[in-house]
């Protein structure tokens, strides 16, 4: 299959390795000194986690012209980003989509790719578990032993020949897709979960090790407020499970507190913060809308969103 990677950050590059495993035709959209390192050294990935790095050979190209047609175009960017190459996305001829990672507004971004096309679009959602960096012309890339993607469409099912398309492209590759027919309600139920932790990160200089106790019970408590705000505005909480979770809450404080203690809680979530302010704001002030909207009281959020309030500048 032909297949766009639209974003050449960590994501991308690890689905894009993913994907060349499979009788895939894989290009990156990727610019400037980072595109030529791809050009002239390879795809050169160091999997944390496995103890191994990986070099593929794959194209790029800078722009996505109109008439650039792919069977499928994955967009990894961050969802500050990723708002503003829609109209991009939307004038393509492409026709099957897959918008890749946090997002907020997943209803407002479906419509305006497809009320911008002059052909039928078909959209879909997905979420890879994926974190790292990029450093000296390489990609440093954590995730368990199989990358894993949650994907699907926004409040339904994806049509057949798009899931085939999708499940073709993923073929020997030993990638791990779950299916998840709700993906509006499974991603704002993420925002409500990485948000709390977020904030704490900002707090503490991203410096996520230096987290008390006290702190990630009040993460936690974040959560849970935030999941009844959803519940309220009439959102699912997805997937099956998470708010159970949440609510039997010294497990999960015990599962939270040993994770940002541990090499993925650098990687995954103090890095990531690090370096996607803007997105992390751009997720927190859809929130508060929403949070706004429902009316409703959420002390441990305040509490902890206020902490971040010098770096995000929500205050």
């Amino acid at each position: 299959m032909k297949i766009l990677i639209y974003g050449a950050g960590v994501i991308g590059c690890e689905l894009a390795h993913e994907l060349c495993k499979g009788k895939n035709d894989v290009t990156i959209l990727a610019r400037g000194n980072w595109k030529r390192s791809i050009d002239q050294k390879g795809l050169v990935i160091r999997h944390y986690g496995q103890l191994h790095t990986t070099k593929d050979s794959v194209k790029t190209i800078e722009e996505l012209k109109m008439d650039d047609k792919y069977d499928l175009i994955f967009v990894t960017m961050q969802y500050n980003q990723m708002l503003d190459v829609l109209p991009q996305i939307a004038k393509n001829v492409s026709r099957y989509i897959v918008l890749v990672g946090n997002n907020m507004t997943p209803s407002y971004c479906q419509q305006q790719i497809r009320n911008q096309s002059d052909v039928q679009k078909e959209v879909a959602f997905g979420f890879q578990g994926t974190g790292g960096y990029r450093k000296s012309g390489k990609v440093i890339s954590m995730h368990s032993l199989h990358v894993e993607m949650t994907i699907g469409g926004l409040m339904d099912h994806l049509t057949s020949n798009f899931q085939n398309s999708i499940l073709t492209a993923f073929e020997s590759t030993g990638y791990k897709l779950t299916w998840e027919q709700n993906m509006e309600g499974w991603l704002l139920s993420h925002a409500a979960h990485i948000l709390p932790t977020a904030y704490l990160c900002y707090s503490l200089d991203c410096h996520l090790r230096r987290a008390s106790k006290e702190q990630i019970r009040l993460a936690v408590d974040g959560v849970a407020e935030a999941h009844r705000m959803l519940k309220k505005l009439e959102y699912p909480i997805r997937p099956e499970g998470e708010e159970e979770t949440y609510q039997e809450k010294r497990k999960k404080q015990k599962s939270l507190y040993w994770m940002v203690k541990t090499p993925a809680g650098k990687y995954v979530i103090s890095t990531h913060c690090a370096h996607a302010v803007a997105e992390m704001t751009a997720l927190d002030q859809k929130f508060e809308e929403l949070k706004q909207k429902a009316g409703v009281s959420m002390p441990a959020w305040d509490k902890l969103r206020a902490g971040a309030a010098t770096i995000m500048g929500n205050g």
